[in-house]
């Protein structure tokens, strides 16, 4: 797109079809960015209503994520505003890159950084090996360097036109990082996941909807990034790069609550939750009889009958019958390997 000035703005005439290659790029990343905003404040909530006994680490990326993702969409619409309202007709203020470089380069390069390390310390939980997290992390540091990079460009030179030419090689280093920890955070997980079947059908059934929830929210990221820098290298002179890009760092923020959320048991729904498998120290008392046993319970959320299998055979202890005291379970061990789910 030619550089336009003050002067030029009012005469220059362009191609309606060149209009809709600068204005539809940048509706359709606005309107793609409200959308998942709406979804990212519903999953704050659910986490909110469901885990409030986490650690503080969760805890402090959702609200990081929140806060920032608040932030790029306020200024976001500031400038879907000047687009289209404001200044709306005057071509040197579409070519005028506003917030932009702050709410998308800047941003997104925070988001991501965070969320790719979420998921390098999920991967040190699972093997206890540190090549790939320590590979993972450099990866998303030099990713969010050059975004930062990329953002302060931006800024200095104020206008698309221009930008694309000045700041080629770091937008590609940036997004081709992106997309490249994504892809190894993606595969990664699978491998070390697979790797924690065993014989209990609650534990792969938790496993793979933990392999499913990585490859959905991974892959889907890492194709953004690399739309996004596609459009960037093969067109310079127009904003298709705009409209995945402004909403990237949205799908990064989704995909840290999807993976936090993915914990959620829906009990009572249409899709039947897994027993769970455990084996507990149980110390219990009655009207005749006291003692402590080792059992193995089977029980879903919110049943009322703990149905057990211990030396002495099956037994069932109610959790509801008030002519026995409740049992009280001391100690539950789920006889398998953490996960990676805080």
């Amino acid at each position: 797109m030619p550089a336009l000035t003050a002067d030029s703005s009012s005469s220059v005439q362009l191609p309606p079809g060149f209009i809709v290659q600068l204005t539809g790029p940048l509706l359709i990343g606005h309107l793609f960015n409200w959308g998942l905003y709406g979804c990212l404040v519903v999953q704050c909530y659910i986490y909110y209503l469901a885990f409030p006994k986490d650690t503080l680490l969760p805890k402090s990326l959702v609200g990081f994520a929140l806060t920032l993702e608040t932030l790029q969409t306020v200024l976001s619409t500031r400038d879907a505003f000047r687009n289209f309202g404001s200044g709306w007709g005057d071509f040197k203020d579409l070519d005028t890159v506003g917030w932009l470089w702050f709410s998308v380069p800047v941003i997104g390069s925070l988001i991501s950084f965070t969320a790719q390390n979420f998921f390098a310390w999920r991967i040190w939980i699972l093997s206890r090996q540190l090549y790939f997290p320590i590979l993972i992390a450099l990866i998303s540091t030099t990713q969010c360097i050059f975004g930062l990079w990329v953002g302060i460009s931006a800024h200095i030179v104020g206008f698309f036109s221009q930008f694309q030419n000045h700041s080629f090689n770091q937008t590609s280093v940036w997004l081709g990082g992106t997309a490249l920890c994504d892809i190894i955070i993606t595969f990664c997980m699978i491998y070390y996941l697979s790797r924690e079947r065993n014989g209990f059908r609650s534990t792969n059934v938790l496993i793979a909807r933990v392999i499913r929830v990585t490859v959905e929210t991974g892959l889907i990221c890492a194709a953004f990034a690399i739309l996004d820098l596609s459009f960037f290298l093969k067109w310079r002179d127009n904003n298709y790069h705009l409209a995945p890009s402004i909403a990237l760092s949205k799908l990064y923020s989704n995909s840290l609550l999807v993976v936090l959320n993915s914990r959620v048991r829906i009990v009572g729904g249409r899709v039947m939750t897994e027993p769970l498998d455990v084996t507990a120290s149980v110390s219990f008392s009655t009207g005749t009889s006291a003692g402590n046993l080792q059992s193995r319970m089977s029980f879903r959320p919110g049943d009322e009958v703990l149905t057990t299998q211990n030396e002495y055979g099956p037994e069932e202890i109610s959790l509801n019958d008030h002519n026995t005291d409740r049992a009280l379970l001391t100690e539950v061990d789920y006889n398998r390997k953490e996960v990676g789910l805080v």
